[in-house]
């Protein structure tokens, strides 16, 4: 093991690349994209391309301002790199979050000019499990945690210079980060560094730094006003929405999304700190202890904390919005833990991996006991699912596996900790069940019908998420909504396609008309077995779970006359 560790200390650099190569890139093409999320990220990109805007978000041909634009920019350029596949999609996330363990390590070793606890930092960072979850999907946070975690460290270095012109290159890159940031995800990406570095500045009483804050500023609207002005013109709306809809109503308004408790954060962070857990008390305390490092503990706490109160009191909360708080977390992690393990403090290591091996172990019986139905009113692997659950189990008992060998080898313990969650990440595309895929990943379902779609003049959905899934496999924009619109409310009333959406009291008499033109084909997501009752008997039924496939062919003489009765098949 000592050889291992010599080699390990010799090219550290070279094996967290390749950890960050394995864990994230390995995985991104190994699992269909999950809706609404993946999929709309996915076609609101490929729109982009398709119709060389750059400017106005379109999502299934009408306009989508929830979000800015750079995040999409990113995502539109991996695609023009990488071509239309999962990998794609996904990578401008798991770049970021590589980034942002490469800023942590730059800023770790500035901070306390130490390479071990630089790459502990990083390594921590990187195998957090939120972390390592949302760096996998395609979302935008781990994008706007990049620019967040930039700004906050160019604040911080900024504070540390010994020059003005230190100082105006440290905030020039803070406002260019901010300005980053705010056209990945808006305002919120503004509003957590200030509220960050305010209170830091009133507790230093330091507030003569804010004599600096116009180059940031400056920086800021060099970088965001370009595109500002831009989408201001194509569509003089957007702000209007954008800053009421999506930001005030969304995190204080009484009808905010996805509301929760003040203490929702709580447990997301702890569960988000594994393989690291049980690791964590005593390594936070250990930096807390370090005299030395005080000043830069209390900024990285600021850094932490504030955040976490300000996404607890707001009414809307997504795990998602925490994510910022788990780069000040890895650097005192990384910090702590190292001294842990130069102490020899093995009975705090061990208890770490005992943490992870019961984890891991609950994980993996609770999977056995619901796979098998022994739990739950049906088992959650159906009897075909054999092979999706053998993979289900390795992941779990990976992690325990892992657990287990940092728990034999305590010295060694901070690598093998790490490649607890690689198994659970690695696999997960095989391991998820069939009841899941048809409902949650609907590219199966229609890539086995493609042919039925592909003919089709018209194609409806009856759920947004699915409709955009259909666009994105079907390389078309001119899905349509069938008694749905959800978050295309805002596009489809500010769209002159008033044809984009079809009433379910206006469908029949729709359908015939549309008959006349060409094939119409409806995909909907229902419970299994049930249907609209409004759909007129179609010529054409496939049914698998919650997906469902509704055939109509183009009107002729002989159809015309006859009664469509429809053929099932399950």
């Amino acid at each position: 093991m000592s050889e291992i560790k010599n080699i390990a200390q010799k090219y550290t650099h070279w094996l967290l690349m390749l950890f960050f190569a394995v864990a994230y890139l390995l995985p991104l093409n190994n699992r269909m994209l999950w809706i609404p999320d993946e999929s709309r990220y996915a076609e609101i990109s490929r729109e982009m391309i398709q119709r060389g805007d750059w400017i106005v978000p379109h999502l299934l041909g009408l306009h989508y301002f929830e979000k800015p634009i750079a995040g999409y920019w990113l995502n539109s350029i991996s695609q023009l790199l990488f071509g239309e596949s999962h990998f794609a999609v996904r990578f401008a996330s798991a770049l970021s979050a590589g980034l942002t363990a490469w800023l942590i390590y730059w800023f770790s070793q500035r901070l306390f000019h130490s390479q071990k606890k630089a790459i502990a930092a990083a390594v921590c960072y990187l195998s957090f499990i939120l972390v390592y979850a949302i760096g996998t999907y395609s979302v935008l946070d781990s994008m706007v945690t990049l620019w967040l975690d930039l700004t906050l460290v160019c604040f911080y270095v900024s504070l540390q210079a010994n020059t003005s012109r230190q100082k105006l290159a440290g905030y020039a890159l803070m406002g260019l980060a901010a300005g980053l940031g705010f056209l990945t995800k808006g305002f919120i990406s503004l509003a957590v560094p200030v509220i960050v570095a305010l209170p830091y500045l009133f507790y230093r009483r330091q507030l003569n730094e804010l004599r600096y804050l116009w180059i940031a500023l400056l920086a800021l609207l060099l970088v965001s006003l370009p595109w500002a002005i831009a989408i201001h013109l194509r569509a003089p709306d957007y702000w209007h929405y954008f800053f009421w809809v999506e930001h005030i109503q969304r995190f204080s308004g009484a009808d905010a999304q996805h509301k929760a408790p003040f203490w929702y954060y709580l447990p997301i962070l702890i569960a988000g700190c594994l393989p690291w857990l049980g690791l964590a008390p005593a390594a936070l305390k250990q930096s807390w202890r370090a005299t030395s490092i005080r000043p830069v503990v209390v900024f990285l706490l600021f850094w932490l904390l504030i955040p976490l109160l300000f996404f607890s009191i707001a009414k809307g909360k997504l795990p998602t919005y925490i994510l910022p708080c788990f780069a000040p977390l890895a650097i005192l992690l990384g910090y702590g833990i190292t001294e842990l393990l130069t102490e020899k403090r093995w009975r705090v290591v061990r208890q770490n991996a005992w943490v992870n091996m019961a984890f891991g172990g609950v994980l993996l019986v609770a999977v056995l006991l619901l796979g098998s139905g022994v739990i739950g009113k049906q088992a959650l692997y159906l009897t075909d699912d054999h092979v999706a659950l053998t993979f289900a189990v390795i992941c779990f008992a990976g992690w325990s596996v892992a657990g287990w060998f940092s728990y034999r080898n305590p010295a060694q313990s901070f690598y093998l900790t790490a490649l607890c969650p690689l198994a659970l990440g690695l696999l997960l595309g095989w391991s998820l069940p069939t009841t899941l895929i048809n409902s949650k990943l609907p590219e199966a379902f229609i890539a086995q019908h493609q042919p039925e779609l592909n003919r089709s003049r018209f194609v409806l959905s009856n759920d947004v998420g699915l409709a955009v899934s259909l666009g994105w496999q079907l390389q078309r924009d001119d899905i349509q909504l069938y008694g749905a619109d959800g978050e295309l409310a805002y596009g489809l009333a500010d769209s002159p396609q008033t044809d984009k959406r079809v009433k379910t009291e206006d469908f029949a008499q729709w359908l015939n008309a549309a008959r006349q033109q060409g094939n119409v084909s409806v995909v909907t997501r229902n419970k299994p077995g049930e249907l609209p009752k409004e759909l007129p008997a179609a010529d054409q039924i496939v049914a698998q779970q919650n997906f469902t496939l509704l055939y109509y062919q183009q009107a002729t003489t002989a159809n015309q006359a006859g009664n469509n009765t429809g053929n099932t098949h399950e």
